[in-house]
């Protein structure tokens, strides 16, 4: 544990001192003992305090407990733990200040300290007070150093350890809320009707028995109820409707982008955030997000906890691009999600298929018989989402 010592002395401190001075000064001048003995007695709490707080920090013992997960505007609870490892001596007046810095990788930095205080310690005690805030917006925050203070007694030094150990917690976007016709515009295609994959009979739904038809599989046999019926029985299938997801997220903002323009980022984040949210929730679909932004990602999986959580993590720190051109990593990615996977482009910006087409076309993807819908981030997107609170 990296430790540096500090010891300042107060203004109280400065006045205390200006004062011993004084009296022991006038008292050697006019060479008055009963002055000098009171000059002593005076210099004693100032000796003393100088003396004390180095001593009282030095074998305290000092833990910073986060919380595991957090989503920007949830509430923030930060535990300190303090022990006091001696036998014998009890420890008065200890504060300790921690301070929460917030890291982009735009630049942007907002610090703020906050304190907790602890009136006494006794010999082997362990004590806990929990600090609690709101981290609004999301990204990596840094905690750290932790710095111990004790100004006891009488307030003439001040005596701290800081310790340099740093810990970091990473705050998940807002997750808002869907409506429940949000899916629709993935399963749409550009001209209104719907998509259905058909798979193989092993990804299908066993939901009855019919009597055996010309061209039906020998392997559809049911044979125990063929035998009991004494005419050949088949075992029927029912397709079912492909509920896989491809997210292509184009996340632009202008170099001088506004108030306005920044909270429409946001709420871009956040959108994409609750639809990964919500898929992951139904175990078995296959996901795949593909994000142009200050770095290109492209991420596939299926879809659940592990998952989510690695998504959530990238969201909350990524940070936006500002090429004027359609990214045309997005149209690489097309190339690579089949054509019956329902496909959703979401950007900050107006645009239109025509663009993804012209990206796509260095791979040789086409647009025609894809489910795929081009969602705006701007006033409509309020008829499928909203920032409200879901729980």
């Amino acid at each position: 544990m990296a430790l540096q010592r500090q010891v300042r002395l107060r203004a109280e401190g400065v006045y205390y001192a200006l004062v011993v001075v004084a009296v022991l000064s006038g008292a050697i001048a006019r060479q008055l003992n009963l002055l000098m003995l009171v000059g002593s007695l005076l210099a004693g709490p100032w000796l003393f305090a100088a003396i004390y707080g180095r001593l009282a920090l030095r074998l305290l013992r000092i833990e910073r407990k986060l919380p595991p997960a957090l989503r920007a505007g949830e509430r923030l609870a930060v535990e300190i733990s303090v022990t006091n490892e001696r036998r014998w001596l009890r420890v008065w007046g200890v504060e300790v200040e921690d301070t929460v810095r917030r890291e982009l990788p735009d630049g942007d930095r907002t610090r703020v300290m906050t304190s907790v205080f602890f009136p006494m310690l006794l010999p082997g005690q362990n004590r806990q007070v929990t600090y609690t805030g709101s981290l609004p917006r999301r990204g990596r925050y840094i905690f750290g150093p932790l710095r111990i203070t004790t100004r006891f007694p009488m307030g003439l030094f001040r005596h701290s350890y800081v310790l340099r150990e740093r810990e970091s917690l990473v705050v998940h976007p807002r997750v808002g809320r869907l409506a429940r016709n949000w899916a629709k515009i993935a399963r749409e295609t550009p001209v209104g009707g719907q998509r259905i994959e058909r798979r193989g009979l092993l990804q299908t739904d066993f939901y009855g028995m019919r009597d055996f038809r010309a061209g039906d599989s020998r392997r559809w046999i049911h044979w125990r109820t063929s035998a009991r019926r004494g005419s050949l029985v088949v075992r029927q299938f029912e397709q079912r409707r492909s509920q896989d997801l491809a997210l292509l997220i184009d996340l632009w903002q202008a170099p001088d982008a506004s108030a306005a323009g920044r909270e429409n980022l946001e709420r871009a984040v956040s959108f994409v955030a609750s639809i990964i949210d919500e898929t992951c929730r139904q175990p078995g679909r296959q996901l795949t997000i593909a994000m142009a932004a200050h770095e290109f990602a492209l991420r596939s999986g299926a879809a659940g906890p592990l998952f989510m959580g690695e998504q959530m993590d990238a969201l909350a720190v990524v940070a936006p691009h500002g090429d004027d051109d359609f990214p045309r990593e997005l149209g690489h990615a097309l190339a690579s999600i089949p054509p019956a996977v329902a496909t959703l482009l979401i950007s900050t910006r107006p645009v239109g298929l025509d663009a993804l087409a012209e990206a796509a076309a260095d791979r040789d993807a086409r647009l025609d018989g894809r489910s795929l819908q081009v969602v705006h981030v701007g006033p409509e997107l309020a008829q499928y989402f909203s920032l409200s609170s879901t729980a």
